[in-house]
C-alpha cells in the first residue's frame, strides 16, 4: 500500500497537466524554487560565517597570543612557563615578554601620542637595532614619515612633571614599517631595549609588562586562565579579548538569517498551501481512489509525500549548488574583500554540517506538520460523494 501511495505521490510530480491543476501545480514548483533559493542562501551564508571566523581567529592569533599577562612588575617570565607546563599538556610554543610606556613622537611639524614597545625576548616578531624605530603602517602615514628619516621621542610624565620646563627628547632613525592590519598599527613604535632606558628608568612606575604566551593547543587557555587567576595573576585569554568582536559578528549573521527564515517559511507555506488547491481541484480523482479502497488518512499520505519529496528535492539541489559555489569560491576567490576593512582579504567558506543535519530535520518536521494540517482539513472537510 505505501508503494502505491508513493507512485501516487510521484506521478503527480511528474504528469503534465493542463488547465486549473496545472496552474496549481506551477506555483508549487514556484513554491520549491523559493525553498531551494532560500535554503541555498542559507547554507552559503552560514558558511561564509564559518570561514570569516575560522580565518579571523587564524589571522588573529598570528598577532595576539593564547594568554596575556599584564603586570607593573618584572616578574621573571620562567616563572609563568613553569605554572602552564605544570597544566597544559602540549605545552608552549614560544612567549613574549614587552614592556611598555606611553609617549609622544614628533616629525617636523608632527607630533603623536604613541605607545613604546620593547621587546625584551628573542621570540618576538618585530626585531630592531639600535638607535632604530619601527613604526606602525598608519602612524606612517599620519606623520608621513619615511625610511632613515630621523623622528624624536619625548616622555610625557617627565614633561609633566617638570611643568613643560625639561623638554629633553631622544633622537632615532626609522628602521622600517609594520602592518598588522589592527589598530596597533595608528600608535606603535617597536624600541630597541637600551634605548627604551634612555628615555624611562629601569622600574618606571608607569612601565607595563605583558608576556604573551603562545600555546601549543589554543583550546587549553581557558583551562590555564583559571589556574593562573587563583595566583591573582592579571591575565587575559584570546577569546576574551576578541568575545565582542565574535558576538557582533554573530548579531550581523543572525539577522540576514532571521530574513532568509521568513523567506523559507514562506516558501514551505506556499507548497503546504497549494495542498488546499490540489485537494479541490482533484475530487473526481480523490473520489476514485475512495472508491478503489483507500481511505481518507491514506488519500491525506499522498499529498503529505508529494510535500516532502519536493522539500527535500528543494534541500538537495540547494546542498549540491552549495557544495560547487563554495568550492569555485575557495579555489579561485573570485570574491575578494578589503582587509583594512575586515582584517583579513581572504573569503572562504566552510560548511558546518551538522548545522545542516538540524536545518533538514527542521525542514523535514515543519513540512510535515504543514502538510498534515492543508491535506487532512481539506480531505475531511470536503465532501466527496456530492
Amino acid at each position: 500500500m505505501i508503494k502505491l501511495i508513493f507512485n501516487i505521490a510521484l506521478k503527480f510530480i511528474s504528469y503534465k497537466i493542463k488547465g486549473r491543476l496545472g496552474f496549481v501545480r506551477k506555483t508549487f514548483y514556484l513554491g520549491a524554487i523559493g525553498l531551494t533559493l532560500s535554503v541555498l542562501s542559507l547554507i552559503l551564508l552560514n558558511s561564509v560565517e564559518n570561514g570569516y571566523k575560522y580565518n579571523l581567529k587564524t589571522r588573529l592569533l598570528k598577532l595576539e597570543s593564547d594568554i596575556e599577562i599584564v603586570s607593573d612588575n618584572h616578574t621573571n617570565s620562567s616563572l609563568y612557563l613553569e605554572l602552564i607546563q605544570s597544566m597544559s599538556e602540549k605545552g608552549v610554543k614560544r612567549f613574549c615578554t614587552s614592556v611598555s610606556n606611553p609617549s609622544i613622537i614628533k616629525y617636523l611639524n608632527y607630533s603623536e601620542g604613541v605607545k613604546i614597545v620593547s621587546y625584551q625576548t628573542n621570540d618576538c616578531d618585530l626585531f630592531v637595532k639600535k638607535g632604530n624605530v619601527i613604526l606602525g603602517e598608519k602612524l606612517k602615514d599620519k606623520l608621513k614619515v619615511k625610511i632613515d628619516d630621523k623622528v624624536l621621542f619625548v616622555n610625557p610624565f617627565v614633561l609633566v612633571e617638570s611643568l613643560g620646563l625639561n623638554k629633553k627628547s631622544t633622537s632615532l632613525n626609522v628602521q622600517s614599517f609594520a602592518e598588522s592590519g589592527t589598530p596597533d598599527d595608528r600608535y606603535l613604535v617597536v624600541m630597541h631595549p637600551e634605548d627604551f632606558l634612555s628615555i624611562y628608568s629601569q622600574n618606571s612606575k608607569y612601565s607595563t609588562i605583558n608576556t604573551k604566551i603562545y600555546l601549543n593547543d589554543s583550546s587549553e587557555q581557558d583551562l590555564i586562565k583559571a589556574y593562573f587567576d587563583r595566583y591573582q595573576l592579571d591575565s587575559y585569554t584570546f577569546n576574551q579579548k576578541y568575545e565582542n568582536t565574535y558576538n557582533s559578528l554573530d548579531q550581523v549573521f543572525e539577522t540576514i538569517s532571521i530574513i532568509l527564515y521568513f523567506f523559507m517559511a514562506l516558501a514551505i507555506i506556499n507548497i503546504t498551501s497549494s495542498i488546499w488547491l490540489i485537494v479541490e481541484s482533484k475530487r473526481n480523482q480523490i473520489r476514485f481512489l475512495m472508491l478503489a479502497g483507500l481511505r481518507k488518512k491514506q488519500i491525506s499520505l499522498v499529498f503529505i509525500i508529494v510535500s516532502l519529496i519536493m522539500i527535500v528535492s528543494s534541500f538537495v539541489i540547494a546542498f549540491i549548488l552549495s557544495e560547487l559555489l563554495i568550492f569555485i569560491q575557495n579555489s579561485y576567490e573570485i570574491i575578494s574583500i578589503s582587509s583594512n576593512v575586515y582584517i583579513i582579504s581572504k573569503l572562504e567558506g566552510i560548511i558546518d554540517y551538522s548545522y545542516l543535519a538540524y536545518l533538514f530535520l527542521s525542514f523535514i518536521s515543519l513540512g510535515v506538520f504543514f502538510s498534515s494540517i492543508a491535506s487532512l482539513k481539506s480531505i475531511y472537510k470536503t465532501d466527496f460523494h456530492a
